[in-house]
C-alpha cells in the first residue's frame, strides 16, 4: 500500500495560512498528526486537507447569554412602550434564530418589561392604554413566533382561563412555550365557561389540561373543572402567578407521564 505523500510541517503552515507556531500548536495537541523526518516535522497533505476543511466549516454560535438577554429586554420595553411592533419583532426573532428557546425569550424578554410597565401604570407614569398596548404588542409576537411543532408531539394540551379571568396574554405565553417544547396546543384563550372547556376536552382527546390562572376570584370555578376532568381521567395543571415556565413544562410533561 503506498504511503501518503508527506510535507514539511512549516510547508504546510503556509497552506494553511497560518503561522509555523501555530501548526506547531496542532502537531502537539494532536489536532494535526505528525512525524519526525530528518530531524524535522513532517504532515501528510491528507491530513492538512483534512484539516482545512475543519476550519472552514460553520462553527455553532452559542444562544444569547444573560447579559444579552437583559439588554433585548431593555430595547423591548422601548419598543412596547411606543407600541412598535416591528421593533419587537425584530428583536424576539433575532433572538430565536440566534437560538434562543421561546421559553427563554418569554422569560428574560418580553416578560420583564411587561412587569415594568404594569408597574409604571400603578404608580401613574404611564396610562392604562400603554399597558393594554404593549400586552397585545407581545400577542402578535408570540403568535408570529410560534408554528406548531414539527415531527413527533409529546401529546395534546388544551390551555385556557375560566370564565371571570380576562387575562389571555398569560394562557398565549403558555400554548406559546409548550408548542415550542412539542407539544400540540388547543389554545381557548381566556374567560372559557369552566363546562365549556371540560366539553372540549372531552370531545378532543386532550392529553393535559392547563388551566391559567390571575384572578383569584375564580380559584372556586377552576378547583370545579379540575375536579371534572380529573374525575374524567385528564389531568390538569393550574398555573398562576409566581410559577415560571420552565415549571409549568415539567409540572406538565410529569403529569403527561403518569396519565
Amino acid at each position: 500500500m503506498t504511503e501518503p505523500p508527506l510535507i514539511e510541517l512549516r510547508d504546510a503552515a503556509a497552506e494553511l495560512g497560518v503561522h509555523y507556531q501555530t501548526a506547531y500548536r496542532w502537531v502537539r495537541s494532536g489536532q494535526l498528526p505528525a512525524t519526525m523526518v530528518a530531524g524535522k516535522y513532517a504532515v501528510s497533505r491528507a491530513d492538512v486537507e483534512e484539516l482545512a476543511e475543519r476550519r472552514t466549516r460553520p462553527r455553532p454560535v452559542p444562544a444569547p447569554g444573560p447579559r444579552r438577554l437583559e439588554g433585548q429586554a431593555d430595547r423591548m420595553h422601548d419598543a412596547l412602550v411606543s407600541g412598535d411592533d416591528a421593533a419587537a419583532r425584530k428583536v424576539a426573532r433575532r433572538l430565536v434564530e440566534e437560538g434562543t428557546s421561546v421559553q427563554e425569550l418569554i422569560t428574560h424578554v418580553l416578560s420583564p418589561p411587561l412587569r415594568r410597565i404594569g408597574q409604571s401604570w400603578h404608580d401613574g407614569e404611564v396610562p392604562i392604554w400603554v399597558e393594554h398596548r404593549a400586552s397585545a404588542v407581545v400577542e402578535r409576537v408570540l403568535g408570529e413566533l410560534t408554528p406548531s411543532p414539527r415531527g413527533r408531539r409529546r401529546g395534546t394540551v388544551m390551555v385556557a382561563a375560566v370564565t371571570g379571568d380576562l387575562h389571555a396574554l398569560p394562557t398565549a405565553m403558555a400554548a406559546a412555550a409548550l408548542r415550542d417544547d412539542n407539544w400540540r396546543v388547543e389554545h381557548l384563550g381566556a374567560n372559557m365557561p369552566p363546562d365549556d372547556i371540560v366539553g372540549f376536552c372531552l370531545s378532543h382527546d386532550i392529553d393535559v389540561a392547563v388551566l391559567s390562572v390571575t384572578n383569584s376570584q375564580v380559584e372556586a370555578a377552576v378547583r370545579r373543572a379540575t375536579a371534572s376532568l380529573r374525575e374524567s381521567g385528564i389531568p390538569v395543571v393550574v398555573g398562576g402567578p409566581g410559577r415560571g415556565l420552565d415549571e409549568l413544562l415539567t409540572s406538565v410533561r410529569a403529569a403527561h407521564d403518569r396519565a
